[in-house]
């Protein structure tokens, strides 16, 4: 029997509930927050991900070593031109028993792409003009221009395909039985406590997956989630702070899967005075000891960025440019004095006391820019309203802990690209700069390697001259997983927020 264990609201909430009688081969995934919707089109963190990546499929995936895994989509191909993709869907079904189509394929992407509408990736998936259905299993999408990365954003758990009857009854609300292809079908969202999801039975991936349930139970506070994993109350928790790294994996019953990938650091509200100004950017970048982040933050575990948050190995990267800002407290008292802020000046930092993580690096960040005069006034709500301040740019700066989308570096563009942005997600910053603007859409529709890496160095230069953003470190993304249970992976750097989709693959001995 398994007594969920929670402290303060969720506590009586969860007093009585047990799962006794169930099925052996059931995980109880703990997960740091309730997702605020099951629109699959929404990019709301890290949880709803991996809710949705038990319920839903793509044309294409992710898979779990970070290559590029057909799902839905059996193959497709770009054509020479670069113009087209043409896909070509497997028989696989959709939860209510319909099978998956062209037509839904359509519809699903169709949603995402619409100007009027509010999905996280439509400004990517806008450079589809059309979507032809060829026959009930072929579909092609014609885009306006080559485009390197769009079948990485055809990969992301935004990008799923859902029925089109469905799209039709209940987009008006979303949060009504979604009804997806993935290993497991939506049973029901118990508010406050746990999504419950069940196997699948005609999945398309014979053999998968292994499980009977999964329940994706709520533990907003951390030390309630790491302590539900110490008690056996639940198999897998998310975002395992780093303090507890250590004495987790002292214990015989629970390893830790851990990779980097994510970073932490700074975006600027940039249409507002002090931070229209680059200067007053950089002298923040110059101003921080990523040292004290690291060690105030996360247990002394991370790696230090003085320069821009391009893994080494990914396009982009630069030796040269990797040491850009260095810790230099007079400098940034330079800078702020050439911007006309010799004084220093207020500011609110936007951070979440939901995650310990991300309140202590605001709390370092406070610290160190008193030096140079700045006094920091810390904003520190839950996950679901940072989120909503971030949207409307309701900060003067905040922290900022992510990572790359896709592994393709058009990422970028999801920060830096203020062209014809079509929906602010990650470039809340209201940053535009007509070369940076210029030298991703070049670099997006290239098909020649060494050019790509020439925009990308020449954007690199760019993006330092100008830091709407500012990185600080590597962090470690962490999971703690029970012995018994097996299969869970913690995909690599910037793929770690969609290690939801290896739930398929876990087993309980």
């Amino acid at each position: 029997m398994r007594k969920l264990i929670a402290t303060g609201l969720l506590a009586a909430a969860l007093a009585s509930y047990s799962t006794a009688g169930m099925a052996q081969s059931t995980v109880y995934f703990g997960i740091s927050g309730e997702p605020t919707t099951m629109d699959p089109m929404m990019q709301t963190g890290t949880t709803f991900r991996t809710v949705k990546l038990g319920i839903h499929r793509g044309l294409v995936n992710y898979d779990v070593d970070g290559s590029i895994s057909h799902e839905l989509a059996e193959s497709y191909e770009v054509a020479p031109d670069g113009l087209s993709i043409t896909f070509a869907l497997r028989d696989a079904l959709f939860h209510d028993g319909s099978p998956v189509t062209a037509a839904d394929v359509k519809a699903s992407l169709d949603r995402i792409r619409d100007p009027e509408g509010a999905a996280s990736f439509r400004n990517e998936l806008s450079a589809i003009t059309d979507i032809e259905v060829v026959d009930n299993k072929t579909v092609r999408l014609v885009l306006d221009q080559p485009n390197a990365a769009m079948i990485h954003y055809l990969a992301l758990p935004e990008s799923v395909i859902m029925p089109a009857s469905w799209i039709e009854a209940f987009e008006a609300d979303p949060n009504v039985a979604p009804i997806g292809a993935g290993p497991f079908r939506f049973v029901n969202w118990t508010r406050g406590r746990e999504i419950v999801a069940e196997r699948f039975e005609d999945y398309y991936k014979e053999g998968k997956p292994h499980l009977d349930e999964v329940h994706y139970v709520f533990y907003g506070d951390e030390n309630a989630r790491v302590n539900a994993i110490r008690t056996g109350d639940v198999d897998i928790i998310d975002y395992v702070p780093a303090r507890e790294l250590e004495a987790l994996e002292a214990e015989a019953e629970i390893r830790t899967e851990r990779t980097f990938g994510p970073f932490m650091g700074l975006q600027f509200n940039t249409q507002f005075e002090p931070f229209s100004h680059p200067e007053v950017r950089q002298a923040i970048a110059y101003a921080v000891d990523r040292a004290v982040i690291i060690n105030t933050a996360f247990n002394g575990i991370g790696t230090p960025i003085y320069g821009l948050a391009i893994p080494e190995g990914y396009m982009g990267y630069s030796e040269e440019t990797t040491n850009y800002f260095t810790h230099d407290v007079e400098r940034a008292r330079e800078l702020l004095a050439e911007a006309g802020y010799a004084d220093g000046f207020e500011a609110r930092l936007l951070a979440s006391a939901q995650y310990s993580f991300h309140q202590n690096t605001a709390v370092a960040i406070q610290s160190e820019l008193a030096k140079i005069g700045i006094t920091v006034t810390l904003d520190l709500p839950d996950w679901a309203n940072r989120m909503s301040k971030a949207s409307v740019a309701d900060y003067d700066f905040m922290v900022m802990g992510s990572l790359g989308e896709i592994t393709d570096p058009d990422w970028l563009s999801n920060y830096y690209y203020g062209g014809t942005q079509l929906v602010r997600n990650n470039n809340s910053a209201y940053f535009q700069d007509d070369r940076i603007d210029e030298l991703l859409d070049q670099a997006r529709v290239s098909t020649d390697q060494e050019e790509r890496e020439a925009l990308y160095a020449e954007f690199a230069d760019r993006a330092l001259e100008l830091s709407p953003l500012v990185f600080y470190m590597w962090r470690d993304q962490s999971y703690a997983v029970r012995e018994n249970v097996q299969g869970f992976t913690n995909m690599p750097a910037f793929l770690s927020f969609q290690s939801g989709f290896s739930i398929e693959n876990v087993t309980v001995e």
